[in-house]
């Protein structure tokens, strides 16, 4: 049995830099080679999270919003509303949109639909990913790509075959994470999951290696899209702009963030409340037939979507400073170290 690691076991060491200041690092991003983002920040798919403001302050901001879904809602009911934002978000002056979709009621159907609205991130969003109805929803909407210019985004997964058979199956992004949320319990539930740094860094190097062994099904889909051009997405168990950095460190090309966000003024209030929830939670799938994987909690309050969003920005530029790094492809050449438990005390403040 190996040993896996998280963000928190540990440490990046610092490199000589000649940069002239902090805020001289680049840290846009390419997803999926077609959507640029000067911020590789998105903001999740979940009905706590993501509303239209958010997908206008994310943008704003460089990064992009995933819409969520509204999975306790009759399907055509869900998608009017989510054509409805995706519109509103795009009268705003949005440049980029995303939206998450199950693979129920014919997803492909509605994939069409929010293209047409102009979505350019679409992505199928389920708990665990490596799943046959999964592919066939993915193969099904990478046939979209004769009308549109999109995005697929997929997951969760945590392994690099999974990766490697989505990417297979059309996804030109996958989402990587199983467990590691602050409102997840499926680890808990289940017994599944994967510590989430070596799950991200497993499937970026599957991916890169997918050309020297691969099928020939995945030769063509390299031909028609490029391995360069496939992107991991870290999903979950972020807390600081730290574990920001390690996720691209690791070979993230984005971080998808939902408590980081929590509490901020452009999340949507829940039945009048400021909440963070699980989408697989009991109150926001609204299933009593299945075992809850998430749980809600109340947040307080912690300022404007904008101000947090510069914080974490200004973190990770600081992040690729410490590498003397000029982008987020040279913060890849540090070296780090696993830390002792009693690291993670001395990172903190400490007040006696």
């Amino acid at each position: 049995m190996k040993e896996e690691l998280c963000f928190d076991d540990i440490l990046l060491l610092p490199r000589y830099s000649e940069l002239g200041s902090r805020t001289t690092p680049d840290i846009s991003t390419m997803i999926g080679g077609i959507v640029k983002l000067k911020l590789p920040l998105m903001s999740a798919a979940m009905d706590s999270i993501t509303g239209e403001r958010m997908l206008i302050a994310m943008d704003k901001a460089g990064g992009v919003g995933i819409l969520s879904r509204y999975i306790n809602m009759e399907h055509d009911t869900e998608v009017h509303k989510q054509v409805l934002k995706i519109k509103g978000a795009r009268s705003a002056g949005a440049s980029n949109v995303g939206c998450a979709i199950g693979i129920k009621d014919n997803p492909t159907e509605t994939a069409a639909r929010l293209l047409a609205a102009g979505c350019n991130i679409i992505c199928i969003d389920v708990a665990h990913a490596d799943h046959s109805k999964v592919y066939e929803a993915t193969r099904q909407i990478a046939r979209l790509r004769d009308k549109h210019e999109f995005v697929l985004m997929v997951g969760n997964v945590c392994t690099g075959i999974a990766a490697t058979r989505l990417v297979e199956a059309g996804a030109n992004c996958i989402k990587v994470g199983i467990g590691p949320g602050a409102a997840c319990t499926t680890r808990i539930v289940t017994g599944f999951g994967r510590p989430q740094l070596f799950a991200i860094q497993e499937c970026v190097d599957t991916v890169k290696h997918l050309e020297s062994a691969c099928t020939t099904s995945i030769r063509m889909i390299s031909y028609l899209n490029g391995h360069r051009n496939i992107s991991i997405i870290a999903d979950g168990g972020l807390k600081t702009s730290g574990d920001i950095i390690k996720s691209l460190w690791g070979g993230a090309s984005a971080c998808m963030m939902g408590y980081m966000l929590a509490g901020t003024n452009c999340t949507p209030d829940i039945e009048g409340q400021r909440v963070y929830r699980g989408m697989s939670s009991r109150s926001a799938s609204g299933r009593s037939d299945i075992a809850p994987e998430g749980v809600e909690f109340p947040v307080a309050y912690k300022g404007t979507t904008e101000e947090k969003l510069r914080e974490y920005q200004q973190g990770i530029k600081s992040g690729l400073a410490m590498a003397g790094a000029m982008n987020i492809e040279e913060l890849r050449e540090c070296e780090c170290v696993k830390v002792s438990p009693l690291c993670i005390l001395e990172n903190h403040p400490r007040l006696k």
